[in-house]
């Protein structure tokens, strides 16, 4: 590809298809010729306003068209954008666009309030509301000027390692982390989405993820954002979703668990033929759930991080001739990375130390990643890079994953657990998956289970009724409280705050 941006892909897709319906919100749909359109009247638009490569750009834009069209538009200029999720608090979202020192901020109306809070944020030289301004209020210019501008048709080109895109993946304490997604990323990224995962020219598709969308827009296949809430998943409204796979006729659906689970309820009416899920451990009894309810889809489970995705698939029916305790079979990684399992340790990891940490196959530890579609940085953050990557003796670099596991000799990488979950009682380390499916055989109608370590002890959280069991652990709480769930995809315990509400005596 000459031009090493990666906006490029969509300016290219939208010759080859020009009236194919790129994207479908609401009652709003736009052809890919229209998108490249408004995405570069967009980009137009922001380099008179002086937005310029290098320059980094957050974006407040709730899940929608304006939202992708903002988003290439920044790309397509040469500068990055930084998206915060929108999931995370106020304080969580203002702290992040301070510590990206942005040169402009771009959102609906409301969101420009959040400067009204923070001298920082007020200094931005570009502010930009997707709706009208007047007098400088709420931003001193709208998006809809951009509407008369004449189109910047070529991307920016950039260097590949040149960042194209910063998101947030945590930051409850310390430096926030934000992921360094270059434009070479990207397009390894899409280029590995596209070798792995069985999409059809044909297809339509309801992607709950951002990075699937970017996948179908270079690629040419139709997304429909589904119409929900993004901040909370468990309350997807399964009556919405059902209209709109049946007006737009969608025959594939990309998103967490609980979005899978709310399609359940209206399962008999619509035929799905691909369902791709993932962001959490899916439980054979949910799988079971889903084969029941969608007889004739496939599904397949993706497994993979903010850093690294894919890093491997498999489908239900495979999964499901594993057994649970065994560890949560992810399949075998993609031939584009390669992988190691390397002892637990929560101390960074040197060269000098990599050889003698990586471990056989069968005997659990961290998994490692490298490859091109593998994020090498985080933003400003270099005690990230130094906790979370590895250089090797030549020079190549590693990705921990943060997740524990183990290959089995036919190559197949199962989950146990997460590193920081990793449960060390009285010197023996244990893991919370395998110990929770060792549980649930024992409780099948418990709503949840979570095992945890406090003070060098197991402890073991049952949401449902008190009942007799024979469980190994120091100690056991049954609870009528929902356990705390991450709040990105309300499908993963959130350990940390359940070992606080344990500690406050709040269950």
């Amino acid at each position: 590809m000459q031009n090493k941006n990666v906006s490029s892909l969509l300016t290219q897709i939208a010759e080859e298809k020009p009236q194919r319906t790129a994207l479908v919100f609401k009652n709003e749909r736009i052809t890919f010729d229209q998108l490249k359109d408004r995405m570069t009247k967009c980009a137009a638009f922001l380099y008179e306003q002086g937005l310029k490569h290098g320059d980094r750009a957050v974006i407040m834009i709730p899940m929608s068209i304006d939202l992708y069209v903002t988003l290439l538009a920044v790309i397509h200029t040469g500068a990055t954008a930084v998206f915060v999720d929108p999931w995370m608090s106020k304080k969580q979202i203002a702290a992040f666009t301070e510590f990206a020192e942005p040169t402009a901020f771009i959102g609906i109306p409301k969101s420009h309030l959040l400067r009204l809070f923070s001298k920082q944020l007020l200094k931005i030289p570009l502010s930009l509301s997707t709706g009208s301004t007047f007098l400088g209020f709420p931003a001193k210019k709208s998006l809809k000027s951009a509407e008369g501008c004449k189109p910047a048709v070529q991307p920016y080109s950039v260097n590949s390692d040149d960042s194209a895109l910063i998101t947030f993946t945590s930051g409850s304490s310390g430096i926030p982390k934000g992921a360094d997604r270059t434009h070479k990323f990207l397009i390894s990224q899409y280029e590995a989405l596209c070798a792995e995962m069985n999409y059809e020219d044909e297809d339509i598709d309801m992607p709950m993820f951002p990075v699937f969308a970017l996948r179908n827009l270079a690629a040419g296949i139709t997304s429909v954002i589904p119409d929900m809430d993004f901040k909370n998943v468990k309350d997807v409204n399964s009556q919405t979703l059902l209209k709109q796979i049946k007006e737009n006729n969608v025959t594939m659906v990309t998103a967490s668990p609980p979005f899978v689970d709310a399609l359940v309820k209206v399962s008999n009416q619509i035929s799905l033929k691909k369902i791709f899920t993932g962001g959490a451990p899916i439980s054979n009894t949910q799988l079971e759930a889903w084969h029941q309810a969608f007889p004739q889809t496939e599904i397949d489970i993706i497994y993979g991080s903010t850093e690294a995705e894919p890093v491997a698939h498999i489908s239900s029916q495979q999964r499901l001739k594993f057994k649970e305790y065994e560890g949560f079979c992810c399949g075998k990684p993609t031939k584009r990375l390669q992988t190691r399992i390397i002892t637990i340790t929560r101390n960074a990891v040197t060269a000098e130390d990599l050889e003698s940490l990586t471990l056989k196959t069968g005997e659990i530890g961290e998994l490692i990643v490298s490859g091109e579609h593998v994020g090498r940085n985080y933003f400003k953050n270099p005690q990230a890079v130094k906790e979370n990557k590895i250089i090797d003796k030549a020079g190549q670099l590693w990705h921990r994953m943060g997740d524990t596991g183990y290959f089995d000799e036919n190559g197949n990488f199962f989950l146990t657990g997460r590193v920081h979950s990793t449960i060390n009682r009285n010197g023996k380390l244990l893991h919370a998956q395998i110990v929770e499916s060792e549980v649930k055989k024992q409780l099948p109608e418990a709503e949840r289970i979570a095992a945890l370590e406090i003070d060098n002890q197991l402890v073991i959280v049952v949401q449902g009724k008190k009942c007799i069991h024979n469980i190994d652990a120091d100690r056991i709480i049954f609870t009528q409280k929902k356990l705390p769930l991450d709040p990105r995809h309300n499908s993963k315990i959130d350990y940390d705050r359940l070992r606080n509400q344990i500690q406050k005596g709040q269950i």
